[in-house]
């Protein structure tokens, strides 16, 4: 396996990061300080797909950002390396050992310092959380990791949870504090603004002929807030713009036929063509609901009203 081909020593961070919020960085910048000390490798080990969605798909939850972004994100905080597993039946099914034993290669040789020369020296240590699970029926759990440590050369670490509000953060409650609006919330426990990334797409140029141009995209994110008008920060190139968008289904022209939920922003002090285009969507709080409008006009005031309105959420960007 290519990995076990990595200069040692390796610190390796376990988990499948769905969002990469607070808590999980207790993990990966833990992981990131042990290896910098050392000189070592900071990596990390992630499954392509959630676990449920092959063992138990109607259990499987919405995911808080794709592979991709996942990828992304872990890259942004400077690790040297992602293994990232494809989750499979075989998988499922595989014993705790055996998983083990395919990670690290042969056990070290019995009174071999763990910084020796067997193969599996160069896994250093395994940093996960409490829940972590992995191999046959999730009977996996760091206890038995550590056991399995000590024949093959490695130390495990269970990192303390991180709490926002006096409450263990979890992807489950990022998930339902975006669904219910509650991004504030949502982006205490994230670190960051909850954000979707999605390609532009042409619209009906309604926007433009109101003089509000907009970016218009047709939202893959599995979790989304509520329908209704958002102050936003987008990033684009590496450039950022404060807008305001509506994420919703066009009421004032239903004569459109529109079937899915569109996500449509203005960005303030754009000027140029985004289409096919990949924008960064980040969601800093929420305006109003979304509502039918008399006529085009009285649409167009209200989004003047909107971009005055949110103002004061661009000024406490500018703060910071």
């Amino acid at each position: 396996m290519q990995f076990r081909r990595v200069p040692g020593p390796i610190f390796l961070a376990a988990g499948f990061f769905d969002g990469v919020h607070k808590g999980h960085r207790l993990v990966l910048e833990g992981t990131l300080e042990r290896a910098r000390e050392i000189g070592g490798q900071a990596w990390v080990l992630t499954f392509d797909r959630h676990p449920l969605s092959v063992i138990a798909p109607s259990k499987c939850p919405p995911l808080l950002c794709s592979l991709d972004e996942r990828l992304r994100l872990l890259e942004g905080l400077g690790v040297d390396g992602v293994l990232v597993l494809e989750f499979t039946r075989r998988l499922a099914v595989q014993e705790p050992e055996t998983f083990v034993k395919w990670l690290c290669g042969k056990p070290r040789v019995s009174g071999e310092a763990i910084s020796g020369r067997g193969e599996s020296a160069k896994l250093n240590e395994v940093r996960c959380g409490d829940n972590w699970r992995f191999g046959r029926r999730a009977e996996g759990t760091p206890e038995l990791l550590a056991r399995y440590g000590k024949l093959y050369g490695f130390r495990v670490v269970i990192a303390p949870y991180a709490e926002y509000k006096g409450v263990e953060i979890s992807s489950t409650r990022i998930r339902y504090a975006v669904r219910e609006g509650r991004l504030k919330d949502a982006a205490g426990m994230l670190g960051r603004p909850y954000s979707i990334r999605e390609r532009v797409i042409s619209g009906r140029g309604v926007g433009k002929a109101l003089c509000v141009a907009t970016a218009n995209v047709l939202p893959s994110a599995e979790v989304l807030p509520p329908n209704g008008v958002y102050a936003v920060r987008v990033i684009h190139c590496g450039t950022a713009y404060n807008g305001v968008s509506n994420l919703g289904v066009r009421p004032t022209f239903r004569e459109a036929g529109l079937e899915h939920t569109v996500l449509e922003t203005h960005l303030l002090g754009f000027e140029g063509d985004l289409y096919g285009q990949d924008i960064e969507v980040c969601f800093m709080a929420r305006l109003r609901d979304e509502r039918a409008f008399d006529s085009p006009q009285a649409l167009a005031r209200q989004i003047r009203q909107d971009i005055e309105d949110a103002q004061p959420h661009f000024k406490k960007l500018t703060a910071k």
